[in-house]
C-alpha cells in the first residue's frame, strides 16, 4: 500500500512538472518514511556531509569563469588564433570550431557555455562563408559538449564526489580521450569539407603567428590549470580559484573588458547554477544513501555475478542503460542516479572506478545531442533559432566520433592512456 501511495504521488508530480530536485527529494523522504526507520538526525548529517564536500567549491567557480571568458575577450582570441592555424583545411572552419571548443572546455567545464561562446563567433561566420547547415550546426552543437569531457569538468567532479574517486585522478585521466573525441570530431569536419568542396583559406604564418602571440595569455589559462593539477602544486578547487584570479586579471587589466555590470551578471549566473547544482546533489544524494542502507548496489552486483557476463558484455549494458538514461535525463541526473547503483557491480569485476567515470561522462556526453531532453540540443535550437529535427539531423555525422571514442576507451583503452582494471 505505501509503494502504492508513493508511486501515485511521484505520477502527481511528474505531471504537475515540479523541478528535478523537489521529485527526487520526494521520492527519498518518501521510502525513508515508508521504508527505513532512520532518525530525521542521522538524513540530516548525512546531507551536511554531503554539502560540505570540499571539491563542490570548485563548481561555482569553474562556472564563474567560465562567463568571464565568454562575456570577455578571451574567447575571441582563442577563436582567432584556431581560425589563423586551421582554415586552410577542407572545411577549416568547423575544425577551428572543435579546436576552440577544446580549448574553452578545459577553462569552463561547461557544455552549454562552451557551446554559446565559441559558437556565437564561429556559427555565423561558416554560415556567411556558404558552410551547409549540417556542417555549421552539427560541430557547434557536438563539439560544445566536449566542455564536460575536456577537464576541468563539473558532471566529473560530482562523479567524483558521489563514487568518492579522486577528482584529480578522474581529470588527469580525461585528458587524452578528450583529444581523441576532438580528434575525430576534426576528422569528420575535414571530411564533410572534402565532401562539400568547401573554401578553403590561404595559410598565412604571419598571421598564425600574430594570433598566437595575440592569444598567449588566453592560452596560459588552460596550461595553469591543468599544470598545476598533474604536478600536484594544487588540487581541484584551488585551480579553479586560481582560474578565477587568471581571467579577472586578465579581462580587467590586459583587455580591459571587466566592468561592474559584466562581474555582477557573471556572479548571479554562477550562483544561479550552483544552487540548482546543489539542490540536486543534495536530493539525489539523500536517494542514494536509502539504496545503499537497503544494498541496492551489492544486490546488482550479485545478479551481474548470477549473470555470468564477461566484464566487456556487463559494460556495454551500462552503456545502454546509459544512453537510454541520457535521453529523458541530464547529465548530473544520471551520474548521481546510476554511478552509485554500478560502482560495486563493476567493482567486482575488477574495473576501475577512475575509468568508469570516464565512460560515463562520453556516453552521457552524447545524451546532451539526443531528444527528447538532450540539454545542447535545447540550448542550440534557442540560440541559433532552428528547429529540433535540424540540429538532431546536424549532429548525427559528429556523434560518431564521440560513438568512436566509447568504442575506443572499451576496446583499446590502452591507446587512450586508460586501463580498464584496477591494481
Amino acid at each position: 500500500m505505501k509503494g502504492v501511495v508513493l508511486l501515485v504521488a511521484l505520477g502527481i508530480l511528474i505531471v504537475v512538472g515540479v523541478p528535478l530536485f523537489v521529485l527526487l527529494g520526494g521520492l527519498g523522504f518518501g521510502l525513508f518514511a515508508g521504508y527505513e526507520e532512520l532518525p530525521g538526525e542521522a538524513l540530516i548529517k548525512y546531507m551536511m556531509e554531503t554539502l560540505t564536500k570540499p571539491a563542490l567549491l570548485a563548481i561555482p567557480m569553474y562556472i564563474l569563469s567560465g562567463v568571464l571568458v565568454a562575456k570577455g575577450r578571451t574567447a575571441q582570441q582563442l577563436v582567432r588564433v584556431a581560425q589563423a592555424w586551421l582554415g586552410w583545411l577542407p572545411g577549416g572552419l568547423a575544425v577551428a570550431t572543435v579546436l576552440a571548443c577544446m580549448i574553452f572546455g578545459a577553462i569552463s567545464g561547461s557544455s552549454p557555455v562552451t557551446m554559446v561562446a565559441i559558437g556565437s563567433f564561429l556559427y555565423p561566420a561558416m554560415r556567411q562563408a556558404g558552410y551547409p547547415e549540417t556542417l555549421a550546426l552539427g560541430s557547434v552543437t557536438v563539439a560544445g559538449s566536449l566542455g564536460i569531457l575536456i577537464p576541468p569538468s563539473i558532471p566529473m567532479i560530482v562523479y567524483g564526489i558521489v563514487t568518492r574517486t579522486d577528482i584529480d585522478q578522474l581529470f588527469l585521466a580525461s585528458v587524452v580521450p578528450g583529444l581523441w573525441a576532438g580528434g575525430f570530431l576534426i576528422g569528420i569536419a575535414v571530411l564533410l569539407g572534402v565532401i562539400y568542396k568547401l573554401p578553403r583559406e590561404a595559410f598565412q604564418w604571419k598571421d598564425a603567428i600574430k594570433a598566437t602571440i595575440g592569444a598567449l595569455p588566453a592560452l596560459g589559462l588552460p596550461v595553469l590549470v591543468m599544470g598545476g593539477i598533474y604536478t600536484g602544486l594544487y588540487n581541484v578547487t584551488e585551480a579553479a580559484g586560481i582560474a578565477v584570479l587568471y581571467l579577472l586579471l586578465l579581462e580587467g587589466f590586459l583587455y580591459r573588458t571587466l566592468r561592474w555590470g559584466m562581474l555582477r551578471e557573471a556572479l548571479s549566473e554562477a550562483t544561479t547554477a550552483l544552487g540548482s547544482i546543489l539542490a540536486i546533489v543534495l536530493m539525489a544524494a539523500l536517494l542514494s544513501y536509502f539504496l545503499l542502507l537497503q544494498e541496492l548496489p551489492f544486490w546488482v552486483a550479485e545478479q551481474v555475478e548470477g549473470w555470468g557476463l564477461s566484464v566487456v558484455e556487463f559494460v556495454w549494458v551500462v552503456v545502454g542503460i546509459l544512453l537510454l538514461a541520457g535521453m529523458v535525463m541530464d547529465v548530473l541526473s544520471a551520474i548521481l542516479i546510476f554511478a552509485p547503483a554500478f560502482l560495486p557491480a563493476v567493482q567486482a569485476l575488477g574495473v576501475s572506478p577512475v575509468w568508469l567515470g570516464v565512460l560515463f561522462i562520453i556516453v552521457l556526453e552524447i545524451g546532451y545531442i539526443t531528444p527528447p531532453v538532450g540539454l545542447n540540443l535545447f540550448v542550440a535550437m534557442g540560440y541559433f533559432r532552428q528547429p529540433m529535427g535540424r540540429v538532431v539531423r546536424a549532429s548525427l555525422p559528429f556523434l560518431l566520433g564521440l560513438l568512436a571514442t566509447v568504442g575506443l576507451l572499451i576496446g583499446a583503452p590502452s591507446w587512450l592512456g586508460l586501463d580498464m582494471f584496477t591494481g
